[in-house]
């Protein structure tokens, strides 16, 4: 087996604004989605995201033809300074489009309203340190558990109009104008070719901007639980190429927005997602993965545009 330690250093969040539902991640996700490898290197990441269904709590409902899409590309450089602490940056290149916009009909059913456009550009750059709390090894297996602490700062894009002219929704600018505070924690262990990682990553919230009014995200809870099974070579040290096979459980929950002060009811909730995923390790200094994650619950707040899936793919070079 390529000896490589897993250890937290990255997160992704969800959010939500009046009527939609968004993704406007920080770091990519990978195997697992909020880790990246020990040691120093540069990582580069592209993620798909649809949204095409209409959830009004957990129960989906007729969509009146409304559908978002974000195309993100993560370019991530992470360098330890001991064999604890790890610092990392992350600078994610956004395209976001939406063809129609979520609006109530006079009976209270989902209509579309004809607003169409999004943007591409520079998105909120972050910055995280990860320290290693614990780690234990053997021979036959071993335990990490690491804190993650960070900040998102606001450069992205926040006034940014669609084809009718008007301010974009803030899900679909390129930023959120908000300077946010991340805490995470990771736990790993391993024994022969099975590994199992757990990681939670809280993100508190400040206040941004969408065109010319102040707009707050909700804080976040993402969660993951993901066990990967080492493939090739079945003995470890065999060769210095690898293949794994992973399969995940994640979640993401996000309190409700405010907009100019006000609480925006049909922001918000619970998504659970399915992920399974596939790992190569090449000459113990490249790391290129493919995830697909599928969102297999929705619990939203009211009526909101809710995420079908995700397609992640990153390359990943150790220094």
């Amino acid at each position: 087996m390529v000896s490589i330690r897993w250890l937290c250093a990255a997160l992704c969040a969800f959010a939500s604004t009046p009527g939609q539902a968004c993704d406007y991640c920080l770091l990519g996700q990978g195997i697992s989605p909020l880790q990246t490898q020990n040691g120093s290197g540069i990582r580069l990441s592209q993620r798909y995201t649809l949204l095409d269904s209409v959830y009004e709590g957990t129960d989906e409902v007729s969509n009146p033809g409304v559908k978002e899409e974000y195309w993100t590309t993560d370019i991530a450089g992470f360098y330890s300074l001991n064999d604890r602490f790890l610092v990392l940056v992350n600078v994610p290149l956004r395209k976001t489009d939406g063809d129609g916009e979520l609006t109530e009909g006079p009976n209270g059913e989902p209509e579309r309203e004809d607003a169409t456009g999004g943007a591409s550009g520079i998105g909120d750059v972050s910055l995280i340190a990860r320290y290693r709390l614990f780690g234990r090894h053997s021979g036959t297996s071993s335990t990490l558990i690491a804190g993650v602490l960070g900040i998102k700062l606001p450069t992205g894009s926040t006034d940014q109009h669609n084809d009718q002219g008007e301010y974009l929704d803030s899900h679909l600018q390129l930023g959120t104008g908000s300077t946010d505070a991340l805490l995470g924690l990771s736990i790993d262990h391993a024994i022969d070719r099975m590994s199992v990682s757990a990681n939670l990553l809280v993100s508190v919230t400040g206040e941004g901007e969408t065109g010319d009014q102040s707009h707050q995200f909700g804080n976040s809870l993402n969660y993951d639980v993901t066990a990967k099974y080492r493939v090739s070579p079945q003995i470890n040290g065999a060769r210095a190429n690898a293949w794994f096979i992973s399969f995940g459980v994640n979640g993401e929950y996000r309190d409700h927005e405010h907009l100019d002060g006000d609480r925006v009811g049909d922001s918000g909730g619970h998504t659970v997602y399915v992920t399974p995923g596939l790992q190569y390790v090449v000459a113990s200094q490249w790391i290129v993965e493919a995830t697909y994650q599928r969102a297999v619950y929705h619990d939203l707040n009211q009526t909101q545009l809710g995420e079908d899936y995700r397609i992640f793919g990153s390359a990943t070079y150790l220094f």
